[in-house]
């Protein structure tokens, strides 16, 4: 199991396949306390990697992390029970077949055979006695079971990679990466950035597209907002929810003045701009409000920051949230044309794993997220 002894006493545990070895205190525990078991004492910033991916993938040794400075809001969790790991080759060639979803890929990326793969994978199998793939004709696609452990790998070595980079060049820039949805992005928190880039100037944001049907992050993001329901696992995830959102229409003051919009059953007469292709956020306003309308003009457009746009341009009525439109409200590029409104069954809410609470960055988003929530 280890592969050689260090000067300082300290013995060299492998974690992952292709990734070097980590330097690890070892001694023995009394039968008080943890009952004899190993106990494995890790030192420097890779702490946070080698306790997620030794302690999700390993146990009957007990690792406990070294002192190390952090925000007293965010407390870690220092010392948890180990399973035995399986073979760490077996895992890294899963995690590339899973995610392509094909062992001939898998077997590109990592420089070896067909063959290679599927004997690593029948053997990863054998030795966590599940069924990993389901297997039609050349496709293969990962089952329940496999899709569980594709992501608590992927995030191990997502963290245990960052912890490298950090040693390599600790003086260099902090990386933050970032989903949003397109229209959140572009209508609340691009203009809010530049807050953030004068507050830490040390940390680069990275700002990719969140999916709308995604309820949490990619496994290569740190932190993502989300709308819906949000995940379902409170032990995975931190979730901070925005305000709760309403939905009202919205159009130009010259589309206003042109044209009266003194009561909802008005709207018949102008033309309805939709963030979805179903039309399902006008049906529920219209349908609690002006039920008995037939609106004859629709244009539907991808998402809200579109419908925003058009709608300041006089193309039509939109469905405008508290969100979304609250800037362009604020400086009268749209009004409001009446004050009835409704409740969102969905909601934003800033979501990350919860191993990634440990990251410095990160820690500093949220707490800059926060106030930003707090000042509106």
């Amino acid at each position: 199991m280890f592969s050689s002894r260090h000067k300082d006493g300290h013995k060299e545990y492998p974690i992952a396949g292709g990734l070097r070895c980590l330097p690890l205190s070892v001694k023995r525990c009394g039968r008080k306390g943890w009952g004899g078991r190993t106990v494995v004492v890790v030192k420097g910033v890779l702490r946070a990697a080698v306790s997620f991916a030794l302690g999700r993938l390993y146990p009957p040794c007990v690792v406990q992390a070294a002192s190390v400075s952090m925000p007293a809001a965010l407390p870690i969790k220092t010392a948890f029970i180990m399973r035995r790991l399986p073979s760490l080759t077996a895992l890294r060639t899963f995690e590339s077949a899973a995610r392509h979803a094909h062992f001939g890929r898998a077997a590109a990326e990592l420089c070896v055979t067909d063959s290679a793969v599927s004997h690593q994978i029948r053997q990863l199998e054998e030795q966590l006695g599940a069924t990993l793939f389901e297997r039609q004709g050349r496709q293969v696609q990962p089952t329940a079971q496999a899709r569980r452990l594709l992501r608590s790998l992927q995030q191990a070595f997502e963290l245990i990679a960052t912890a490298c980079d950090e040693l390599r060049d600790p003086g260099s820039q902090a990386q933050l990466h970032i989903a949003v949805t397109v229209e959140l992005a572009q209508k609340w928190l691009v203009g809010r950035l530049a807050d953030f880039a004068e507050r830490y100037p040390e940390i680069v944001l990275h700002l990719h597209e969140q999916p709308l049907e995604a309820p949490g992050p990619a496994a290569e993001i740190d932190l993502a907002i989300t709308y819906g329901t949000g995940p379902e696992d409170a032990s995975t995830y931190f979730v901070r929810p925005l305000p709760t959102l309403q939905f009202f229409p919205v159009c130009s003051p010259g589309l206003f003045n042109q044209s009266p919009l003194k009561h909802p059953r008005d709207l018949a007469r102008h033309c309805l701009l939709h963030d979805d292709q179903d039309g399902k956020s006008w049906t529920a306003w219209l349908t609690t409000h002006a039920s008995d309308i037939r609106p004859s003009r629709h244009v539907y457009l991808g998402h809200a920051g579109l419908t925003m746009e058009a709608a300041v341009r006089g193309q039509g009525v939109a469905i405008g949230d508290n969100l979304t439109s609250a800037e362009d409200l604020a400086c009268g590029r749209l009004v409001r044309p009446f004050a009835a409104q409704i409740t969102s069954l969905g909601q934003y809410a800033l979501v990350c794993e919860r191993l990634r609470l440990e990251k410095p960055a990160v820690a500093d988003f949220i707490q800059w997220f926060t106030d930003q929530l707090n000042d509106m």
